[in-house]
This record gives C-alpha cells, structure tokens and sequence, in this order.
C-alpha cells in the first residue's frame, strides 16, 4: 500500500548542544539561515521542532506556557494580578 508523508519532522538536522546554546540566548534570526539550511520563522529567537516539507527545512517557534491539565475536565487558571483591578470594560 502507498504512504504519502507530506512533512518529516527532523530530530538532529542541529546538533542537540548548539540548539540549547542558541536557544538560550535567544540568538535565532528570523528569515533563513544558510549556516544550518533551515528557515526560521520565530520571532522570539528560539526554535523547537523542525519541519522538511518537499526538501525546504522549517524551524517552528519553541512553545512556551504549556498548561498542564490534572484531568480531562477543564480547569480554571488564575487570573493576572494586573487584571484583577478591572471591574468593568470602562476602566480600560
């Protein structure tokens, strides 16, 4: 039977040591990246999964304030101090 993969997710198109150390200082550019071959559409300069879509390599943003949820029910996250303040839509 035919398998058609439209993308591949690649594990060590970067070495694991420079990925943390450009991640860490938030040194990935936005744009593309002759250096690693790869196009980096992260504003905040960090990358995390990378994509290969028909030979063009695509460094997705890391993801960042992941929930983590104790069941499947959904549960309320507490409200920022700073929007504790607002009591009405006229108070913008």
């Amino acid at each position: 039977m035919y398998n058609q993969e439209l993308y591949k997710v690649l594990k060590d198109h970067v070495k694991p040591h420079i990925l943390t150390k450009l991640n860490k200082g938030k040194k990935w550019k936005y744009g593309y990246n002759e250096e690693h071959d790869i196009v980096v559409i992260s504003k905040s300069g960090q990358i995390g999964d990378i994509y290969e879509i028909q030979n063009l390599k695509i460094a997705l943003p890391k993801k960042s304030d992941i929930i983590k949820f104790k069941s499947d029910k959904w549960t309320r996250t507490n409200i920022p101090e700073e929007l504790k303040r607002i009591k009405t839509r006229f108070d913008w």
